[in-house]
């Protein structure tokens, strides 16, 4: 209750107000004289005469106000605050203190005492009216600054407010608050800072002007590029302590001064835009500047290049996604392909080191064509592993060559030979009897034309019946197997590769008293004339299988599925077939050409954006472990690897028949997929590639030293959450699930565990170790 004084109104008000509360008390008030207490208004005490005012019923914190007492009992009792001393303190004259800050709950009673009487009145304490003194630096420089406002009557919530708008703000004390200014743009201007008090009794300071004039930054380069960076940022004004990131990432200071910082780290390649880059005082987290500088555009994305490298190479390599991402697929592919072939030596330790060219090699594309050759094109293999190399030779010139060169190769090949009887073949003396046909029907079945009749995209031409027609029939492989007559292998030459008497390096010899020079046709209308030697007859029998129609359908069915998908559709394969057949020079055949076209085809590409179910292939024992060596980073030399993929049903150069380790043509069973590596795909490689994967990682694998701390992965992304993003990029080009990446950045974050390495090893097994990985779309 307020009380007025030399105003009629006002004291007509008090009085209306006095009989007020003397009439509500009557009926609480009997039995005064017994010593119960009364009420008066908003005060108690045993006479109705007697009451409280205040000069406000609130007071802001620190402030005073002043109570008085009216009434028969006014100046006969001590004025006294309930509560705490927290709550403040009023004098004999009834002046209150208000505390300096608000206390909980912030209403207080004021009660004044009169014997055994009490009398009280209530008060609300808000909080203060800031007031702004100071503002330091008393110039702003930076695009992002601290600030320190000085004054009085903060609170802990107290905002600083920048031409009204609030601002990130730290409470030191009642007198200093910190905050953080962001300048909107690069001009001179002017920001008023202001400081806000909260409820209760919410209020704020006078303006105090602060002068902008931001120094000119400049960072060096102008344009980042991903993966590592080395960067120098100039034109500020601060101390050595100095931090700084790359779009979130730590930079490493290499060295600062009061107006440079330069600082090194890695972004990661898949970043696009502009990279955001941020500097902050290391003492005391504060924002020192905000600078956003474009990154470099590529030629391709990231993702785009780690996928391509699945199908022209043998898995991501890093450094290999970035340069593809540089350069682009098809300057990649020019570049491969324009590549001179690393001859062999004798002396080279066998596989491994066919594994190490294609792991760690600067020709992968190369290396993958060839592999893909001898997936179809099967030979014998012997203890005598550099055997392997001149093979392995051939199809590496020919992965770039013509497809009637390779036939040449391949028929005149030791290993061939010896796996397909080829070698020891004479003209029987008896006319009835009939040359051993297995190379004949080999070279036909598997190696060139298949047995059925096919359309240019693949699919098998049938009778009215709905049966295959034939390629051809016996009477070709009858004098087929004539044809080739009179080869034998070659003497001993090269004692680096002269095993049990034979040179495997030479190509076979001809013995033209073993060869039957009699007339032979060939797909009922190629005739062979007589009197011919081996070699002509060899020479026009594959011109002949070189122009059958089956051959280019046949041959790039399975290249296409060697390479980008196990399930091509038709229009792919005949897309394909076209450039088999003429290269756009004329050139039928030409492998280079038919190798760029399958890798840059709409359908091998689609997948980089839209990846689909039906995309793709099972990565074979040969290139899971491949590409699991190159995500890893492999460095290691020892001969294991090159063992390792017997365990998976696929021993290198080992076939155990002559249709190789699975038919180009098998379905997954009780579908209709064609996808010929699922044939050596059972329960128990499964469960072995899985214990062999995890070998590999740790290094309990022989031959594997295990994740290395100085590999890609390992050293660019340290913390969980980053390597499970890299290995998105990485490892599934971008299409790793949500919930598959959260579920293995859970599970690793939280392994008990003193090995620092087994957080990555555990999350670079399960992301190698998903069917979504296994089956490389």
């Amino acid at each position: 209750m307020k009380t007025y004084i030399g105003d009629d109104s006002a004291d007509l008000s008090r009085l209306k107000a006095t009989l007020k509360s003397a009439a509500f008390c009557l009926g609480v008030c009997l039995g005064a004289s017994l010593g119960i207490i009364g009420c008066a208004g908003n005060s108690s005490g045993t006479s109705s005469s007697s009451t409280i005012s205040a000069t406000s019923e609130t007071v802001r914190a620190g402030e005073t106000i002043t109570f008085r007492m009216d009434g028969a009992d006014a100046g006969q009792g001590q004025w006294k605050v309930v509560g705490a001393s927290t709550n403040g303190t009023i004098d004999q004259n009834g002046v209150f203190q208000a505390p300096a800050t608000v206390p909980q709950p912030n209403s207080i009673s004021i009660s004044y005492v009169v014997g055994a009487k009490t009398f009280t009145h209530q008060v609300q304490i808000t909080n203060p009216v800031p007031i702004v003194s100071n503002v330091a630096p008393n110039v702003i420089r930076m695009p992002i600054s601290t600030i320190t406002v000085s004054g009085s009557k903060f609170v802990r919530n107290s905002t600083v407010l920048v031409n009204g708008n609030a601002v990130p703000t730290t409470f030191i004390n009642s007198g200093s608050l910190q905050a953080t200014v962001v300048v909107p743009a690069q001009t001179a201007l002017q920001l008023n800072i202001t400081v806000g008090n909260p409820d209760p009794g919410p209020s704020a300071s006078s303006a105090i002007p602060l002068p902008v004039t931001l120094q000119p930054l400049s960072v060096s380069p102008s344009i980042v590029t991903g993966g590592a960076v080395n960067l120098t940022i100039s034109g500020l004004q601060f101390s050595g302590d100095v931090g700084a990131t790359i779009d979130d990432r730590p930079l490493s200071v290499a060295s600062s001064s009061d107006t440079s910082v330069s600082a090194i780290g890695f972004l990661p390649p898949w970043h696009t835009g502009t990279a955001k880059i941020r500097l902050f005082s290391k003492s005391t987290s504060a924002d020192l500047a905000e600078i956003q500088i474009p990154i470099a555009q590529t030629a391709t994305s990231f993702d785009t290049a780690a996928r391509f490298l699945t199908q022209a190479g043998f898995g991501p390599r890093p450094d290999l996604v970035q340069h593809v991402q540089t350069v682009g697929l098809d300057a990649f592919i020019t570049e491969q392909q324009s590549m001179p072939v690393q001859p062999y030596k004798s002396t080279d330790r066998g596989i491994i080191t066919i594994i190490e060219r294609s792991v760690l090699g600067s020709n992968p594309l190369r290396m993958r064509v060839a592999w893909a050759l001898q997936t179809f094109l099967i030979r014998a293999g012997i203890s005598a592993q550099s055997s392997n190399y001149p093979f392995e030779a051939k199809m590496e010139v020919d992965a770039t060559g013509n497809f009637r060169d390779l036939l040449t190769d391949v028929s005149s090949d030791v290993s061939i030979a010896q796996l397909l009887t080829l070698a020891g073949n004479a003209a029987p003396k008896d006319p009835s009897v009939h040359p051993n046909q297995n190379f004949a029907r080999e070279l036909l079945q598997l190696f060139t034309i298949g047995t059925a009749m096919l359309n240019d995209d693949g699919t098998v031409q049938t009778d009215l019946n709905g049966s295959p027609n034939p390629a051809y029939d016996q009477t070709t492989i009858l004098d087929l197997s004539r044809v080739f007559t009179g080869w034998n292998y070659p003497p001993s030459g090269d004692p680096g590769y002269t095993f049990y008497g034979v040179d495997w390096s030479a190509p076979l010899v001809a013995n033209e008293n073993q060869h039957d020079k009699g007339q032979k046709q060939l797909f009922g209308n190629v005739t062979l004339p007589a009197g011919q030697t081996a070699s002509q007859d060899r020479a026009m029998a594959l011109d002949a299988i070189f122009a059958h129609p089956n051959l280019p359908p046949f041959v790039s069915r399975i290249l296409i599925q060697r390479l980008v998908k196990s399930d091509p559709s038709p229009e792919y394969v005949k897309r394909i077939v076209t450039v088999f057949k003429d290269d756009g020079r004329g050139v039928r055949g030409n492998l280079s050409a038919v190798v760029r076209a399958i890798l840059l085809d709409p359908e091998a590409r689609a997948g980089d954006t839209e990846p689909s179910s039906t995309d793709g292939f099972l990565q074979e024992p040969y290139l899971f472990e491949m590409f699991a060596m190159n995500i890893t980073g492999w460095t290691s030399t020892d001969v294991q690897p090159s063992y390792l993929p017997c365990a998976l049903s696929e021993c290198i150069y080992n076939a155990p028949t002559v249709f190789g380790f699975y038919s180009p043509s098998y379905r997954i069973p009780g579908t209709t997929i064609n996808s010929p590596e699922f044939q050596i795909m059972n329960n128990i490689t499964l469960i072995n590639r899985s214990q062999i994967l995890w070998g590999m990682i740790t290094g309990q694998q022989g031959g594997f030293t295990g994740l290395s701390k100085s590999s890609w992965l390992y050293q660019n992304f340290t913390t969980v959450p980053d390597l499970v993003d890299a290995l998105n990029h990485l490892v599934y080009h971008g299409q790793m699930s949500t919930e598959e990446q959260q579920f293995i950045a859970d599970y690793c974050s939280k392994l008990q565990t003193t090995d620092p390495m087994l957080p990555a090893e555990s999350a670079i097994f399960l992301a190698l170790n998903s069917d979504n990985y296994t089956v490389s779309h």
